[in-house]
């Protein structure tokens, strides 16, 4: 069976021989000096070893009492970090955000300030879903949405409408920016995102383009897989553009094809909560960090609060 030392004994040692004084450690833990003294004995009758050298003026380690110090000094640190360890989550306020996945990973996971939300205590749980999830049956506090009609939330944040274009891989076709060239488009594999509102058949529909009986389709359930597709040089993908600005900007991808894009309801991401979440003020506070995000270059509507 383990032998353990006083801990308090331990706690008003270390405190004593850091500040050198009883008097002091006595301050320090708002207790009298008798009480840190008394102690002090009890470690030392529990050790077999004197820890301190009693002075008319103070007090002073003896060679015992300085390694002791040493090595406990390393312990207390080790359960100061574990217990921080251990208790982050519970310090910390979580909270969930639902996010359709690419935008998580292009647009959201780069701009977010981690330092601003450390310092408010404040850790975020993602549930990356294209999903409009209810926010008190699933236990979510903020939603980013994907929809082409408004959410009823009582907080609605519009974040941007999307902006789709056609890419592809700079070698896998001969002159970017082909006007509506059927002949590229059935020649070519189509990237299909079945997550998203609007798709190839679509636009083709919209620049009164009949599909092709043998067109070479591949479907991805969400953009990043289709991204990705592009840039290796599998087909042409219809994407947000907000998603895919760095690689065009890098030349890793190109403008494939000048399609004409609908022009009425147009989908769009949209910020919301309801009044019982915003009532936190850590939820508040994420939703107001989220808002600060917004481009204003990228925005084509009004963006005030609904």
């Amino acid at each position: 069976m383990r032998s353990f030392p006083p801990l308090k004994g331990i706690i008003y040692f270390e405190a004593s021989a850091r500040l050198q004084s009883f008097k002091l450690a006595a301050e320090e833990l708002f207790v009298t000096p008798g009480a840190v003294s008394h102690q002090i004995q009890t470690l030392e009758g529990f050790i077999g070893q004197k820890l301190f050298i009693r002075q008319h003026r103070g007090i002073k380690l003896t060679n015992a009492g300085v390694r002791y110090f040493n090595r406990i000094g390393l312990i207390l640190r080790d359960l100061d970090q574990a217990t921080t360890d251990i208790g982050f989550v519970t310090k910390t306020q979580k909270i969930t955000v639902s996010i359709p996945p690419t935008l998580l990973n292009k647009w959201l996971l780069p701009r977010i300030n981690y330092t601003y939300l450390s310092e408010n205590d404040i850790s975020v749980v993602f549930v990356d879903t294209i999903e409009m999830l209810d926010l008190n049956k699933e236990k979510i506090d903020i939603s980013i949405r994907y929809s082409i009609d408004k959410p009823n939330e009582k907080y609605c944040r519009l974040l941007f409408q999307e902006q789709m274009v056609a890419v592809c891989a700079p070698d896998y076709i001969d002159k970017p920016i082909t006007k509506n060239s059927m002949e590229l488009l059935f020649t070519s594999t189509l990237i299909e995102t079945t997550n998203r509102l609007i798709q190839w058949d679509l636009i083709l529909a919209n620049n009164h383009i009949k599909s092709h009986p043998n067109q070479s389709k591949i479907y991805f359930q969400n953009s990043m897989h289709a991204i990705e597709a592009a840039i290796q040089g599998i087909g042409i993908a219809f994407v947000n553009r907000i998603f895919i600005e760095s690689y065009l900007e890098q030349g890793v991808l190109i403008e494939a094809i000048d399609m004409n894009i609908i022009q009425d309801k147009i989908p769009s991401y949209y910020l919301v909560s309801n009044y019982e979440k915003m009532q936190d003020p850590a939820t508040q506070l994420l939703y107001q960090e989220i808002e600060s995000y917004i481009d204003d270059d990228i925005i084509t509507v009004d963006v005030n609060l609904f």
